[in-house]
């Protein structure tokens, strides 16, 4: 097998030849260009399989060559190499059939992973065009098989009787044992945005397949690793016989630090028990529950048999005044503080879950609703941000998504009330004092000494702005406080006249009725 690098930057070039160790994937031979019209010389003399090359070049693309390349028949393959990420590039570079498109700077993992993809689809092409028969393609396209028979299997789409497998099993000439044991190691790939970007998704998921592979088969050459491709995640299962779960736990804490090693994303993996084939599907599907509720294992690999699918009778996690006071006092440490030490509590208890992740998240929501309602501002404006649009979905997958998006969440919360506050007009500015001091003895001289205004002034002024009297705003805002106050049954019609304001209880019943129409005690009973 013969290699062509071409790349106007001589120093890439040179580093892409002396980094990948091209003995493993059986080249005998590099050559290099520097530039387009060599490179076609290389290709014209040559029986080049596979060409690298970057695409932007002052005299040609590395787009110009392949076109060029598909226009006189040639059957090799080619890796384009960019500095910028382009849709157009991208587009183009599908439209010709290149085989990857990676971006620099240039990395030799995946370098060499996008190489073994390559070479595999090379040797595939080869073996269909040469065995055209059933029988042979059978033979040679076992791989394919396999994992098409474990793919219908974990998908359902094979009915899951002795007879039936035992059928499939022959049709397709594999011998699996079908009263054999198996273990499944199900991984959850998540956080994947950063690597998609890097790298095209087929790479991704071929480099993950290998991985897992290798280290829990021992088999570099995928047979018995099937990837499911979510919008934000992928699932991959992986079909482990003739380990025992110990010897699965070791390869699992080693898959992981594998994974970290090319990827940013977050691998958690959970080792099912033992099962027959035909236990494959329920396994597979209470195992996926099991990765999405227990989140304490988060990142990390965990038996079934650890835990247990939690229910969705949860208990408050949060305590609501606790996070009132904190959001009051603008305590945005303590408040994190706090959340953190509740979840610690329940990582260490191994007992954290999906439900009560779901459940905190709703919690905060509700007590920043609240504290937002309270100083008038409509919270829906908060998310008109993208970024946390993104973090709240993410927010109940793990402990550290939960921190990241409560700590992003509060900034965003009061960055958002003081942009509110800015644009308030004078009205509205009275509007708020009123609603945090509405408990106590104010009136048009204690509002207008706070704002530094004549007395007289300001209430012309709010008159104007509102269509209604200062006086009339006080006692309508305190009469609705106190209709929330009433519908308590705990609290004492004296007390409430107290909590909104009003000094005088028979004042307090005259103002009642004159904006509800009936007693306090009356409403009180409704």
């Amino acid at each position: 097998m013969q290699v062509l690098i071409v790349d106007d930057d001589i120093a890439t070039a040179d580093v892409i030849k002396n980094t990948v160790d091209w003995e493993r994937f059986g080249v005998t031979r590099v050559f290099l260009s520097y530039n387009i019209e060599k490179a076609k010389t290389i290709l014209q003399k040559n029986a080049i399989d596979i060409i690298i090359s970057d695409i932007e070049m002052p005299k040609g693309s590395g787009l110009d060559l392949l076109a060029w390349y598909r226009g006189r028949q040639m059957e090799g393959e080619f890796l384009l190499l960019t500095c910028h990420e382009s849709f157009d590039y991208a587009t183009n570079a599908v439209k010709l059939h290149a085989a990857e498109y990676l971006l620099k700077p240039f990395d030799t993992r995946i370098m060499e992973a996008a190489l073994k993809k390559t070479i595999l689809n090379l040797e595939e092409k080869r073996i269909q065009k040469e065995n055209s028969e059933y029988g042979k393609w059978i033979k040679k396209n076992k791989r394919q098989l396999q994992l098409n028979f474990w793919n219908m299997i974990l998908d359902g789409h094979i009915s899951l009787t002795q007879d039936k497998i035992k059928e499939e099993l022959k049709n397709r000439k594999l011998d699996e044992a079908l009263e054999g044991l198996y273990h499944l190691v199900i991984s959850r790939v998540t956080d994947v945005e950063h690597d998609r970007e890097r790298m095209n998704p087929n790479l991704m998921i071929f480099i993950m397949e290998n991985i897992h592979s290798e280290i829990l088969c021992g088999n570099p050459e995928n047979i018995n690793v099937v990837c499911n491709d979510y919008k934000d995640y992928y699932v991959m299962v992986t079909v482990c016989a003739g380990k025992t779960v110990e010897q699965l736990e070791e390869c699992c804490k080693n898959l992981i630090q594998e994974f970290k090693k090319m990827f940013s994303a977050a691998l958690t993996c959970c080792i099912s028990r033992s099962c027959k084939i035909a236990e494959f599907y329920e396994v597979y599907h209470h195992n996926l529950e099991l990765i999405a509720s227990n989140v304490a294992f988060y990142g990390n690999y965990f038996l079934e048999d650890q835990c247990t699918y939690a229910g969705k009778d949860v208990t408050l996690f949060l305590e609501f005044n606790v996070m009132e006071e904190m959001l009051n006092d603008k305590k945005k440490i303590d408040f994190l503080s706090y959340l953190k030490k509740r979840l610690n509590e329940k990582v260490f208890e191994k007992s954290l879950s999906g439900q009560m992740l779901q459940q905190t998240k709703q919690e905060i929501l509700q007590a920043v609703y609240t504290y937002l309602a309270k100083r008038g501002i409509q919270a829906s404006g908060l998310f008109s941000d993208d970024t946390l649009i993104t973090m709240t979905q993410k927010a109940s997958q793990s402990v550290i998504d939960m921190v990241r998006w409560a700590n992003y969440f509060l900034e965003r919360t009061f960055a958002y009330e003081c942009e509110i506050k800015k644009s308030y007009t004078i009205a509205d500015k009275i509007n708020q004092f009123i609603k945090e001091h509405y408990m106590e003895n104010i009136g048009r001289n204690k509002i207008a000494e706070h704002f530094f205004l004549a007395p007289e002034y300001l209430a012309k002024m709010y008159k104007r702005q509102t269509g209604m009297s200062l006086k009339d705003y006080i006692n309508e805002f305190r009469i609705e406080q106190a209709k929330i106050l009433l519908k308590n049954g705990e609290i004492q019609i004296s007390d409430v006249a107290e909590k909104v304001g009003f000094e005088n209880f028979t004042y307090f019943s005259t103002i009642f009725k004159k904006y509800t129409g009936m007693s306090p005690n009356r409403f009180k009973k409704l």
